[in-house]
């Protein structure tokens, strides 16, 4: 079996899937939102074969993405593994062991979520229960869903920080672009 690649890449992989994640979500909720949805229905309406799967697949790449952070399989790369493999090695303080791990403890059960859907709609279709069903049992809301990558965004800089590297932030670049596009899309069907 290969070496598991570099502490500093695999810290760093972990760092840029939580963008990722949180990217493919904001641009989800942009379109899927309450708030925002009404005032857009018109124009996704009028490109409605783009639109009928752009935001789903915005959905499945969070739900995929922010799911492998958390994966329980030894061979893939993922924050909780990589805090115990830092602790042991000693790059990682007692102290922010301690901090990371209840970060994670309080993660899971939002991460468990998300990987109801992973495991069940999305990387595999279950074939004993309805897709509504999973998403019953799934039980998680956009506010869980936003607060696990907020979550596994602090847990990303705690090692990213105990190795000396740049802490990494979200931004709103993506869905401002979401926006731009609606707004020239919007222009072109009201004044064509």
């Amino acid at each position: 079996m290969p070496s598991p690649l570099p502490i500093e890449d695999r810290i760093e992989r972990a760092a840029q899937l939580v963008l990722r994640s949180r990217i493919f979500f904001d641009i989800w909720f942009y379109f899927e939102g309450a708030d925002t949805r009404p005032h857009l229905l018109d124009t996704m309406n009028e490109f409605s074969e783009f639109f009928r799967f752009a935001p789903h697949a915005h959905f499945v790449a969070f739900v995929v993405s922010v799911a492998a952070l958390f994966e329980k399989r030894r061979d893939t790369i993922t924050l909780p593994a990589l805090s115990r493999e830092m602790a042991r090695a000693g790059m990682l303080s007692p102290q922010a062991y301690s901090e990371v791990e209840a970060l994670i403890s309080h993660a899971e059960p939002l991460a468990g979520k998300v990987t109801i859907l992973r495991h069940n709609a999305f990387a595999h279709r279950s074939a004993r229960i309805s897709y509504d069903d999973i998403f019953k049992a799934a039980a998680i809301t956009p506010a869980q869903m936003r607060e696990l990558t907020e979550i596994a965004l602090k847990v990303a800089n705690a090692l990213l920080r105990a190795r000396g590297h740049q802490e990494q932030f979200f931004n709103e670049l993506a869905r401002e672009d979401a926006e731009t596009m609606m707004r020239v899309l919007q222009s072109a069907t009201h004044n064509g």
